[in-house]
């Protein structure tokens, strides 16, 4: 299949399912590793503070100042924690994403399964992953906003992005751009044996409905609203100002005004 008829290949025989059986799954073991020793390490005083208020001994010979108030600090002790674990998640995630993009940089294109951009596309993934999905799991909204960040994806201020999946590379999102629950932004896709590689583009103030699929070499401009229910084929592009709905996308219509969803609704009442 070459490259042309793959850009007309129907999404109906398109799945992500490889990536999610891939050996890789190592990389998130290290980066939960390095995070915890780092935190033990650094905890250890403390630790070591209540064991002695507990026992009277000390399981590693500190000299630090132990109080009882120790234990009014333990709540928020493990609070901190929490973030600090993140943020170290966050940080050795970044270092191992440059070190395998020093190895093989991401690049677009269409490639065959257990080749190097195959494998180190799924290996970048996993790296990306974890992070993310903590980041999704602590209760600001905006903490993936700033993960993606790290790890290259392009997305504007005031960009609404923690309901849905989004791949962290090859993706652009203008500002004031929000998506809806459910959604799938993809800038990659597994077609039998080969993975689809293209860049997203989707450019400010848009709307991704819910329940969306955003395929590979997608372009959205300046306005478009993908309509619920809906998913884009390989390299379509939307034109702005209007709202886009089908299965695939084959259908637009102009988005109306509060003034005329109001005439609308009177003219069907006075019916």
């Amino acid at each position: 299949m070459n490259e042309n008829e793959y850009d007309n290949a129907s999404i109906e025989f398109i799945s992500t399912s490889g990536v999610y059986k891939t050996p890789f799954t190592i990389i998130i073991i290290i980066e939960i590793f390095l995070a915890s020793l780092i935190i033990s390490l650094v905890n250890l005083w403390f630790v070591n503070s209540l064991y002695y208020l507990l026992t009277g001994t000390q399981f590693y010979p500190f000299n630090t100042f132990v109080h009882w108030s120790y234990w009014l600090l333990l709540p928020l002790n493990i609070y901190v924690n929490i973030f600090f674990f993140l943020g170290l998640i966050m940080i050795i995630s970044w270092v191992i994403y440059k070190i395998l993009k020093i190895l093989h940089p991401p690049r677009e294109g269409i490639f065959d399964k257990g080749s190097k951009d195959w494998k180190y596309m799924h290996r970048r993934f996993w790296t990306a992953y974890f992070p993310i999905w903590l980041a999704r799991a602590i209760p600001f909204p905006w903490s993936d906003i700033i993960v993606y960040r790290l790890f290259g994806t392009n997305i504007g201020n005031s960009v609404v992005a923690y309901e849905g999946y989004i791949d962290p590379e090859f993706v652009e999102i203008g500002k004031n751009t929000m998506t809806s629950l459910h959604i799938c932004i993809f800038s990659h896709l597994i077609y039998h044996d080969k993975v689809i590689i293209k860049r997203v583009k989707i450019e400010r103030n848009c709307v991704i409905g819910p329940q969306t699929l955003t395929s590979p070499g997608t372009i959205i401009h300046e306005g478009g609203i993908l309509g619920a229910n809906s998913y884009t084929s390989i390299n379509q592009e939307l034109e702005g100002n209007l709202i886009h709905v089908g299965t695939p996308v084959n259908v637009n219509f102009p988005i109306q005004s509060l003034d005329e969803s109001r005439k609308k609704v009177e003219k069907i009442k006075s019916k």
